[in-house]
């Protein structure tokens, strides 16, 4: 048995014992140990878990005309590890948000919507979290890995293959990694920018210019703003880089940003809109941990620490007017 089959036998049995009994605190504890040990594990898992519900969905489906053979589709605890095998051609997408899927040639299509958040496991292991109103498409060939990012913002924890470099193309500029965790985020200027949290990337141009010309490599803890004609780079203190990563989870955290960034970054999450009356407001520091899709809590937040009143101009504006 081949180690990839190992770990398949070992990602059904734990899937098994759990739908059967669920788990007690050590083994729970084993269990975690168990998935973060390899991303193959997690994967494998995910993979397996996901092909027992799809399983569970086919059982409520009857047809108008007959009933559904009980053997077709066994109970949970009368399935075999040859699900695992069923499992090994799906891509999983574990999600919080709107998300879609097209097949085209040999490109993937992943999208969300305003608000929405999708975290997509790749056949090879690496693993995509997308972003609010963000569109990527994922090629994975046998010489390289390839994503572009039309929109938005993703982050991509990159599963070690030397033999395969994985690039993310945003725009005029190319993000080429072997095993790391970054980030990478296309603004409507065409400027990106990009943030390292492990390993190493290197960053340059698509098609390199007399104006650009050169390849810029981070570290963890750097990030990157991409311009046509410069590359700018600069260290993020790991408190930093967590707060930047805080979208991740569904949380905006901000430490002593305007005012006015702050409700651009909160505008990208939400359909109502955050509107200030007056540009003077725009300098005010902000500071907080919010959730990235309630505008009004976050409103109601900035009324009380200086002094605005709030008010609904539609109903999709929230304003902000000094008292």
């Amino acid at each position: 048995m081949s180690h990839d089959e190992l770990i398949e036998a070992r990602a059904s049995r734990w899937l098994a014992a759990r739908d059967a009994r669920g788990a007690t605190a050590e083994e729970a504890l084993e269990f975690t140990r168990w998935l973060e040990a390899d991303i193959r594990h997690r994967v494998a898992y995910l993979r397996l878990e996901a092909s027992w519900k799809r399983a569970d969905r086919l059982r409520e489906v009857r047809p108008l005309d007959r009933d559904v053979d009980p053997d077709l589709l066994a109970a949970p605890k009368a399935r075999r590890p040859w699900m695992a095998a069923l499992a090994a051609g799906l891509v999983v997408a574990v999600l919080g948000g709107t998300w879609a899927w097209h097949q085209n040639s040999s490109w993937q299509h992943y999208e969300t919507r305003i608000g929405g958040f999708s975290r997509i496991v790749l056949e090879d292991g690496s693993v995509i979290d997308l972003n609010t109103n963000s569109d990527v498409r994922v090629r994975l060939g046998g010489e390289r890995r390839e994503v572009k990012l039309l929109r938005g913002e993703g982050r991509f924890q990159v599963a070690h293959d030397e033999q395969r470099p994985f690039t993310v193309a945003a725009a005029g500029t190319a993000v080429r990694a072997v095993g790391t965790a970054f980030t990478v985020r296309l603004r409507e200027s065409e400027q990106v920018d990009v943030l390292v949290s492990e390993g190493k990337v290197a960053v340059a141009p698509v098609k390199p210019t007399q104006a650009s010309p050169s390849t810029s490599e981070l570290a963890a803890g750097d990030a990157a703003v991409v311009l046509p004609d410069r590359v700018s780079v600069s260290r993020v203190e790991p408190q930093a880089v967590a707060r930047r990563l805080a979208w991740t989870s569904g949380r905006l955290e901000f430490r002593g940003e305007s005012l006015g960034q702050a409700i651009e970054e909160f505008n990208r999450y939400n359909r109502r809109q955050i509107r200030l009356s007056a540009r003077t407001l725009e300098a005010l520091r902000v500071g907080g941990n919010f959730s990235a899709t309630d505008p009004e809590s976050f409103a109601d937040a900035l009324a009380s620490a200086f002094k605005l009143r709030v008010a609904l101009d539609n109903v999709n504006e929230i304003v902000l007017t000094p008292l």
